[in-house]
């Protein structure tokens, strides 16, 4: 029996997520990015920011997944809650520039949701082309399987994929 896995891909802003989502499966992402906007300075600055959810449906060989990318900043976090109840997978994405406070965030965040429980987890480290240095064992001490993975490259997001369909189904 087939069986589609719906996997939330949460972290900070600017760590790859929407990049993830869309690299995952071009033609069947659907999302909006708008133009980055810095609320205290009120200007523009450099770059895009994800408006809402990004979503893209993916089919490697048999394998399906719904994936949902969400924003990063925690003023959406009304929206983490609404899709924290329903969730087979969480990929939470780390940016190698980011302290791993961020992620512990996420993390804390999600451990409070129903779905946490029962759902699949994976941390997955980005940027590390940029910050080769980045010691991965932080990231290993939340107990979650670590990976790395730059977004922009479709067989890396499709690894990292099929690693979470391996570990998310039983045989």
């Amino acid at each position: 029996m087939k069986r589609r896995l719906k996997v939330l891909v949460a972290g900070a802003f600017d760590s790859g997520k929407t990049t993830f989502v869309k690299t995952s499966n071009s033609e069947g992402y659907d999302g909006v990015e708008v133009s980055n906007f810095d609320v205290e300075e009120l200007k523009e600055i450099e770059g895009t920011t994800t408006v809402g959810l990004d979503i893209s449906n993916v089919k490697i060989g048999d394998k399906e997944f719904l994936l949902v990318g969400l924003p990063g900043q925690k003023r959406f976090s009304f929206l983490w809650d609404t899709l924290g109840s329903d969730f087979d997978a969480i990929i939470i994405l780390h940016s190698a520039e980011h302290p791993v406070e961020e992620t512990k965030f996420y993390i804390d965040f999600f451990s409070k949701t129903s779905a946490w429980e029962k759902a699949k987890k994976l941390i997955v480290l980005t940027k590390t082309d940029l910050y080769p240095d980045f010691d991965k064992q932080k990231l290993a001490s939340f107990g979650i399987p670590v990976l790395s993975c730059d977004p922009r490259n479709k067989e890396e997001v499709q690894g990292v994929l099929q690693f979470l369909y391996q570990i998310a189904l039983p045989r």
